[in-house]
């Protein structure tokens, strides 16, 4: 008799997850069949799969910049930046959560009002620090900033390091182990589903970073994907075509990065739900 009232429930479930699935997806299918369409066909919006395959448009975007360099540079920071943060913050969060000291409840209040206050606020700051220290221009004004860690990052993994019993740091304590080796050896294995989520937080942050490179980089050999792909948008005249290639091209990393840490991502959440 249950299983006959569930039913109709289930089938409803599973409709409305198709159905979002499709809205979601919808999107990233029109992109990739968009890219192969010319400015006439896609300007006509009139039919969603190409009438006339071509693929010019990726040989324009590899061709008419250096798109290749463009993604190694974006990858160049995206990477460093993203790992360099993940280990100040989880740094952080372990002294907050493990140690104690005075005015830990005070600094750890002054990180969570850091997450209230907008990027914008840090900017021009921020700016004038890159500049004085002479790093204009270079990839590292935009990996080294990163390398102090979020607010967030920290807020995020100390929730986390909180679960581990405290027991566990006291007995490594009782074994001889410093703090740092208790840190490396004990307490980052145990929050690699935290780390992944946020690893790929960050790296979708700092790939799809435009400002950052348009404010800090002048040379167009040092320009990052996101700066590229912009350079096919004019004032009067776009090549749509070709910018939604580009669009796809720089989509393919963090879809690799997300289906690597995929288990990870999930298991943190599970997690983070138990919780």
């Amino acid at each position: 008799m249950d299983q006959a009232n569930n039913s109709p429930l289930k089938w409803m479930q599973y409709v409305l997850l198709y159905g979002l699935s499709v809205v979601i997806i919808f999107p990233f299918v029109w992109l990739l069949l968009s890219s192969f369409k010319d400015n006439i066909e896609i300007m006509s919006g009139n039919h969603i799969i190409p009438k006339n395959w071509t693929f010019d448009n990726y040989v324009t975007i590899m061709t008419e910049i250096p798109m290749l360099g463009f993604l190694k540079n974006s990858l160049f920071i995206t990477v460093l930046a993203t790992v360099g943060g993940i280990f100040a913050s989880a740094m952080s969060a372990f002294v907050f959560a493990k140690l104690v000291f005075k005015g830990r409840n005070v600094l750890f209040t002054m990180v969570l009002i850091v997450m209230m206050i907008p990027g914008v606020v840090t900017m021009i700051p921020l700016f004038i620090i890159i500049k004085s220290i002479g790093l204009m221009d270079s990839l590292w004004a935009l990996i080294l900033p990163s390398w102090t860690g979020s607010a967030f990052g920290v807020f995020f993994l100390r929730q986390h390091m909180m679960s581990i019993p405290h027991d566990l740091y006291e007995s490594a304590k009782m074994e001889g182990c410093n703090p740092f080796r208790i840190f490396i050896a004990m307490y980052l294995p145990l929050i690699k589903p935290a780390l992944a989520t946020l690893a790929v937080l960050n790296f979708i942050a700092h790939w799809n970073d435009l400002i950052g490179p348009l404010i800090y980089l002048n040379s167009p050999e040092k320009m990052t994907v996101t700066v590229g792909i912009s350079y096919f948008r004019g004032q009067y005249v776009t090549d749509y075509p070709v910018v939604l290639a580009g669009v796809f091209i720089s989509l393919i990393p963090t879809f690799i990065v997300f289906l690597f840490s995929q288990k990870y991502i999930t298991r943190g959440m599970l997690i983070s739900g138990l919780k």
